[in-house]
């Protein structure tokens, strides 16, 4: 049983473990644009090996396009983007919002990749029967084999119920991609400012921003032109 449900783990997508990405300046971005001293990049995590590097996984696999969102204040202003002012604009002029941080989790939960933690939790519990048995058989010279199983399973079950149900991987995910959040920022000078938006995946062809000069209380529209590699899912 344990190789079984290790082999339908291994046929789906890795886990979703992000880490702090790096990054360059937004000036040395191909998407890239400047206004009243706000520097602002934007880099689509495309490709797999941009997303495993950050997300641990491959994104494309939940149909959730993770931009990065770089942004540098080398002028004397303050500025505000809000996350719900940011849109993904694709060829034909149709315009996308960003998921909140719960629907990408839900996304993410109900792809190959939460397939993958689903079945990581119950390999735990069918493993914890398999080490129980394994230890009962050592103590008791066999005997004690069938009490370690079922200790085992009582634990290895408990543990793989507690972490396998759907709102608990998708609690987790979000845990994950809120740490790598863009959410609303406030953008004072001198300062550098990083996160991700978590798109519908699409080929959008620009970004548009609304930006707030907080100090003028000027607003000021802009739009990043991107390219996205991979097209999204024929069935996702």
């Amino acid at each position: 049983a344990v190789l079984v449900i290790a082999a339908l783990a291994g046929a789906c997508a890795a886990p979703l473990k992000t880490t702090a990405p790096s990054f360059r300046l937004p000036s040395e971005y191909r998407s890239f644009i400047r206004w009243e001293g706000l520097e602002v990049a934007i880099d689509p995590i495309d490709t797999v090996e941009k997303s495993n590097a950050i997300f641990g996984t491959d994104m494309w696999e939940a149909m959730v396009l993770p931009l990065h969102l770089i942004v540098r204040n080398t002028g004397s202003h303050e500025f505000e983007i809000a996350a719900v002012q940011i849109f993904g604009v694709t060829g034909g002029g149709e315009l996308a919002n960003s998921y909140t941080l719960d629907q990408a989790a839900v996304r993410v939960r109900e792809s190959s990749i939460g397939t993958t933690a689903a079945t990581g939790a119950l390999l735990g519990g069918v493993a914890g029967a398999a080490a129980g048995a394994a230890i009962g058989g050592a103590i008791a010279g066999g005997r004690g084999a069938g009490t370690g199983a079922a200790v085992g399973a009582a634990t290895g079950g408990v543990v793989g119920t507690a972490e396998g149900t759907s709102d608990s991987i998708a609690h987790r995910f979000r845990r994950e991609l809120a740490a790598q959040d863009f959410g609303n920022r406030v953008i004072r000078p001198g300062y550098i400012e990083q996160g991700f938006l978590y798109m519908k995946w699409a080929q959008y062809e620009s970004v548009r921003l609304l930006l707030f000069d907080i100090t003028t209380n000027k607003r000021q529209e802009i739009s990043v032109p991107i390219g996205v590699v991979r097209p999204p899912k024929t069935n996702p």
